[in-house]
């Protein structure tokens, strides 16, 4: 075998493993990242001249595998606007009310406030520092 064909056949061999290396990561980076946070969700932001379903649903979270595909079915714009904003999860705040007569009633009978502490999520730890 000669030089030559020896060179042609080891570039054949590395551009095939580039080509295959790239071909796998490509695939790597199409996967769904809703998996790594199953509480990731989003919200529908209306855009100029938003059609009213639009206006319906802002502010609405969604869990990302259950949003509504943009533009909505029912859009009536020429070119929609509408856009996702992210979210970590579908809490908006503390959801518990602190003049509840429950909470009042507790306190006011000895009970020991233990709510200092977050949630059991990993991303509430994060918010902890």
């Amino acid at each position: 075998m000669s030089m030559e064909s020896l060179a042609l056949v080891l570039a054949l061999i590395v551009g095939g493993a580039w080509w295959w290396m790239r071909r796998a990561a490509s695939a790597g980076e199409t996967q769904p990242t809703a998996a790594a946070n199953p509480y990731h969700c989003v919200a529908v932001t209306p855009g100029d001249n938003a059609c009213p379903t639009a206006q319906t649903l802002k502010g609405s979270r969604f869990l990302s595998s259950e949003a509504p595909p943009l533009p909505l079915p029912s859009c009536s714009a020429g070119r929609c606007g509408c856009t996702f904003t992210h979210f970590e999860d579908r809490r908006r705040g503390d959801r518990r009310n602190p003049y509840s007569p429950q909470t009042h009633a507790f306190l006011v009978h000895g009970g020991d406030e233990r709510r200092g502490r977050r949630g059991r999520r990993h991303a509430d730890a994060m918010h902890l520092a």
